[in-house]
């Protein structure tokens, strides 16, 4: 299986870190290293590919992936850019460079548990209650569904033939994913009270998304909160370099 990894900088990274995100070192590693070598070990994946800044990256990662894509300028026309690349591939894993604490085991266990459930976009989602039980301390954004309080990892699967309609699915998922709230919203008023009501499932937002945009969209529930603890700010590096 192909493997993109989102690195470019946008102009919020560039003023909070003040370097390209991916190379800030994280205990004397740069933090994207950290996300190659999980790919790399994985059972699944084959290749590497990376999206971001080239002349910055390559010293770095050059000898450890297949090809550095030179960035967009957003994280969405990164992704695009790069799935033109992979038309004919039946899915390629798709993850953020900001994820240091996730490891191969956490690869594969997500990629293991889409394969046998039929779908266009496989997305995971952590319960709040195991990401606090392994890192108390870590900031997560939460969301209140009717089977529990969730919060979105930085992985996906997905499909490349489905790239036009997930255009406007991912591009949602990544300007709101700090956002719950606005995200409901964007889906429709019905779901903005049941989702302030925590009465919206999982399930309603699945078969929604499927009636709306023509994507069969499922989301996972992991056992791995190392998915979903991202760098945000310059802050979380102190506050995840104690869980490495």
């Amino acid at each position: 299986m192909k493997a993109i990894i989102l690195a470019g900088e946008g102009r919020k990274d560039k003023n909070s870190f003040l370097q390209d995100k991916a190379t800030i070192p994280i205990k004397g590693i740069p933090m994207i290293s950290y996300v190659v070598n999980s790919l790399k070990n994985s059972n699944y994946i084959d290749y590497l590919f990376v999206v971001g800044n080239q002349q910055s990256l390559q010293p770095i990662i050059g000898k450890e992936v297949d090809y550095i894509l030179q960035q967009q300028s957003s994280m969405m026309d990164n992704l695009m850019e790069a799935l033109t690349y992979f038309k004919e591939e039946k899915q390629v894993l798709i993850a953020t460079c900001d994820i240091p604490l996730i490891h191969s085991d956490v690869i594969d266990h997500f990629i293991e548990a889409t394969s046998q459930i039929k779908a266009d976009v496989y997305y995971p989602i952590v319960e709040k209650n195991c990401c606090t039980s392994y890192y108390p301390d870590a900031k997560r954004t939460y969301v209140a569904l009717k089977e529990g309080i969730f919060t979105g990892g930085n992985i996906m699967l997905m499909s490349p033939a489905v790239m036009e309609k997930i255009q406007v699915i991912a591009g949602m998922l990544i300007k709101y994913r700090k956002n719950p709230l606005q995200m409901s919203r964007v889906l429709g008023v019905r779901f903005v009270i049941k989702f302030l009501m925590k009465q919206l499932t999982i399930k309603e937002l699945e078969a929604y998304i499927e009636k709306r945009f023509g994507i069969r969209a499922r989301a996972i529930i992991s056992q791995d909160p190392e998915i979903a603890n991202d760098i945000d700010k310059i802050e979380d590096i102190t506050l995840l370099e104690k869980y490495l």
